[in-house]
């Protein structure tokens, strides 16, 4: 039985909670938030883009905590889960690996290319796993996607895209997610998550343009780059400036030699494949969704001792680190070289 410790508990922490009273060798046996009336809930349902988890939760036989410290020092568990705001990822990352617990990080890793790298050090030196919540890698649509590709069959890559809309998230705890200086605002933030999938699809890019909203906390809100690669074409987009009515959508694209694929999770059946010469076909997609796969992937890594290695700390740090290339091009107006 893998013994978790949670800490945060909002939208994530309780999208994290619900999965795991799904999971027959999991027990989550600490929380700590805080605000104590967060870990007294009784129900799961929360705000957020996507509404993962739900219903009634029982948390009479869970210790509480409003002291992180204190929860790391009673220790009794084998994994810290940490579902904090970004700016607070490094810090409680590496008090929990110092303090000998396996660690999973939500994303993004970390505000900095520096802390990613102080957090790399301090998983190195504690001999724990660690690996973050970039569940584009697990989401089965994405699955599909990237299994397509790599198979060869319809052969190379010629162009393609990603796209993430959202309205504003007010939803998160003190306003944090629309303050930059705690979330890195929507570019690092929402826009990650494709930046993670550009690079677990294709590797890195040697340059980026990108062009975004500043908003007046330094803050890009809305951002769309292309990235240069050998042979194909490549371009994102992604931010939190849709009405409050529109919600949330992710898509992407993709123009191989012998087909195209649609993502599309506005649509009925979310991946299509479009072979040339055939008929449009739905592809079949694994239950679950993201957030169930990686923790899944993660527990019983744990359990086993050793990682799949699908998500990685060294990738979660490219992520943030071309993530932060491309906020820097917006803010230069002018095309980087992509260097880490």
């Amino acid at each position: 039985m893998v013994k978790v410790a949670l800490t945060g508990v909002g939208f994530m922490g309780k999208t994290h909670l619900g999965i795991y009273q799904k999971l027959k060798n999991v027990e989550v046996v600490a929380l700590c938030d805080v605000r104590k009336e967060n870990t007294e809930i009784k129900t799961l349902d929360a705000g957020g883009n996507i509404q993962a988890s739900s219903g009634s939760i029982d948390l009479s036989k869970v210790r509480k905590y409003t002291d992180f410290g204190k929860m790391i020092e009673d220790g009794g568990f084998d994994i810290v889960d940490i579902c904090l705001p970004t700016f607070l990822h490094a810090a409680y990352s590496v008090r929990a690996l110092e303090a000998g617990f396996n660690v999973f990080c939500e994303k993004p890793m970390a505000m900095t290319a520096a802390e990613t790298d102080t957090m790399l050090k301090a998983v190195k030196k504690s001999g724990k796993l660690f690996s973050v919540g970039q569940c584009l890698r697990f989401w089965p649509a994405y699955v599909e996607v990237k299994r397509i590709i790599d198979s060869g069959t319809y052969g190379k890559p010629r162009y393609a895209e990603f796209a993430r809309f959202s309205a504003p998230p007010t939803w998160g705890w003190d306003g944090w997610l629309l303050d930059a200086k705690r979330s890195g605002s929507a570019a690092l933030d929402l826009h990650v998550h494709d930046v993670d999938m550009l690079l677990f699809l294709f590797g890195k890019p040697s340059s980026v343009r990108s062009n975004g909203f500043v908003e007046r906390d330094e803050g890009v809100s809305h951002i769309a780059s292309v990235y240069s690669y050998p042979g194909f074409a490549a371009a994102s987009t992604g931010g939190w400036i849709c009405s409050d009515s529109f919600g949330f959508n992710m898509r992407a694209f993709f123009v191989l030699e012998g087909a195209t694929i649609e993502l599309d999770f506005a649509k009925e059946t979310p991946v299509v494949l479009c072979p040339k010469g055939g008929k449009k076909t739905p592809v079949p997609l694994q239950e679950g969704d993201g957030y169930y796969h990686e923790l899944v992937d993660f527990t019983a890594g744990v359990e086993a001792g050793r990682l799949s290695g699908r998500v990685t700390g060294e990738t979660a740090a490219e992520s943030v680190k071309l993530t932060l290339t491309e906020i820097e091009s917006v803010k230069k107006g002018k095309e980087l070289q992509v260097r880490f």
